[in-house]
């Protein structure tokens, strides 16, 4: 069977929310991470890319780029969190997705524009590179396969993404979005699991398409059903997965 790659990495660069979550920080082996490894573990560079980028630091809802921007450059995660969105001309926004350290986010090919705009959830640092790196790529068999196995890892997220807004009760979103993030941080799943969330309830609610007074009472609910401990504003801790992954079902 073969592969149009060209086609492939046209489309899927223009509409994907993100290149990075397919970069997977490496696994703890059998524990949960600790707040300091989740800000500075990172994945393997990518073969084909470069080592060196210019390092730039964003205050929290800073703007890395907007969308219609030409994409002269993409941009490596270091620490922190940027989210993607699309802002409408009436106000309002719409959350694609998220990018933790480790992460890559903004690729396209030369003469294209970003489809989303990209700021920073919290005080980030990303390393910056030029879209012109991608040539290297076309250069490399090796590392073009490897691009194709990280877009079809963000083609998966979109239709998870996809799936959570389309879930009935807004208890399951909410308890999806929060075993999501515990993935991406690639925390051990078990109770007593801490993530820091950087990103404020305002977009976690425009990411799962609900109010923000309906995912602060959700988080609240939870709480009190003692399924998460809320010890600060970003932070949550799991204290009943069982429970958690009971609801994200639907098993209420």
């Amino acid at each position: 069977m073969s592969i149009n790659i060209d086609r492939l990495e046209t489309a899927t660069a223009r509409h994907l929310p993100s290149f990075g979550a397919a970069l997977a920080f490496p696994e703890a082996a059998g524990r949960s991470a600790t707040r300091e490894e989740t800000h500075h573990r990172e994945a393997e560079p990518l073969s084909g890319f470069p080592a060196i980028g210019v390092a730039l630091e964003f205050g929290r809802n800073q703007t890395v780029f907007t969308d219609g921007d030409p994409a002269h450059f993409f941009y490596k995660v270091t620490s922190g969190a940027v989210r993607l969105c699309k802002l409408f001309p009436d106000g309002r926004r719409q959350v694609a997705g998220f990018c933790f350290p480790g992460e890559y986010f903004g690729l396209a090919w030369q003469g294209d524009e970003y489809a989303l705009t990209a700021e920073a959830a919290s005080d980030s640092t990303v390393m910056r590179f030029r879209q012109s790196c991608l040539e290297d790529i076309e250069r490399s068999p090796g590392a073009r396969s490897q691009l194709v196995s990280l877009l079809c890892g963000e083609l998966s997220l979109m239709q998870n993404h996809l799936l959570m807004l389309g879930r009935q009760t807004v208890r399951e979103r909410v308890a999806s979005f929060l075993l999501m993030m515990l993935d991406r941080q690639r925390l051990t799943a078990r109770d007593g699991a801490v993530m820091d969330l950087h990103m404020g309830r305002q977009d976690i609610a425009d990411y799962l398409g609900l109010t923000i007074e309906t995912v602060c009472r959700t988080i609240s609910d939870l709480k009190r059903a003692r399924v998460i401990a809320v010890p600060g504003p970003r932070e949550i801790v799991i204290s009943n997965l069982r429970a958690l992954r009971a609801l994200a079902d639907g098993e209420e």
